[in-house]
Parts: C-alpha cells; structure tokens; sequence
C-alpha cells in the first residue's frame, strides 16, 4: 500500500479537524462556567437592590441637644422599623419612642430622628437593636452609638 500526498494531507485535515472539536469542546465548557457565574452576579445585585441597610448615629440638634438618627444606606426601602433599646435607656424619652416606632416606611437615603436627653450623669454609649422588614426578607442589626 502506497501512502500518496493526497492522503497524507487527508491524514492533516482529520487531526485539525479533531483539534479543532476538542478546542471547542473546552471553550464551551468554559463559555457555560462564565454564564452562571453571570447569572449568580446578577441575582445578587437583584437581591442586593431590594435590601435595606439601616445604621443609627448620635447628633448633635443645637447645644446640650441631642439626637439618634436612624438611616437607611440600603438600595431597598425598609418598612416596620423597630428600635429596641439594649442599653442607655436613660437617654431617650420614652414618650418620643412610642410615637415614632414603629416606622412605617423609610426609603433609600430617608432617616428619622429620635430624641435623647444628655446630661452629666447620663451615659456616653447606648446600644439599639433595629429591626425591619424589606423585599429581601428583612434584617436585623444591632448598633452602639458614641453621644460624644
């Protein structure tokens, strides 16, 4: 048997061709791994885009005045805020608690402010519990605020 030009080139085509299937192969594979890491990215971002991220701070309104604002940092609206008082419960009115929570509802960037009565014998720390609900199922953080 005689091995001509033709044949060798024939011979050259089929392990480019089996080259080329194998090069595919892993490309596709490659190609579906990107996708759902896509797909993951942008279910994330959803999620992230409908949850609140709410934080509380101490300011201070005017001289021997003071306040703890509490701010929504998320990209959701947060609905239902709750504050729970952990520690510090001397600095707050009771009566300005009970009119302003629950919050009803506090969109992107929106805050509220809750009154605190700083004195000399008043602490320096207190310590809140927020709690809310928002499209992402809602959320729970615990926050300790400096008056000073």
């Amino acid at each position: 048997m005689e091995v001509s030009v033709s044949d060798g080139i024939a011979v050259m085509a089929l392990g480019l061709s089996l080259y080329t299937i194998w090069r595919q192969h892993g490309l596709d594979k490659l190609n579906r791994r990107l996708n759902a890491l896509l797909i993951d990215k942008e279910e994330a971002e959803s999620l992230a885009s409908q949850r609140a991220d709410l934080s509380a701070e101490f300011r201070s309104r005017a001289r021997n005045n003071y306040e703890l604002r509490v701010f929504n940092r998320g990209r959701g609206v947060a609905r239902q805020v709750q504050m729970e008082v952990q520690s510090g419960e001397e600095l707050f009115h009771r009566g300005d608690l009970t009119r302003k929570l629950p919050y009803p509802s506090l969109d992107v960037h929106q805050s509220f402010s809750v009154l605190a009565a700083v004195h000399m014998q008043s602490p320096r720390r207190a310590t809140v519990r927020l709690v809310w609900d928002d499209d992402a199922g809602g959320g729970e953080k615990v926050v300790t605020a400096d008056v000073f």
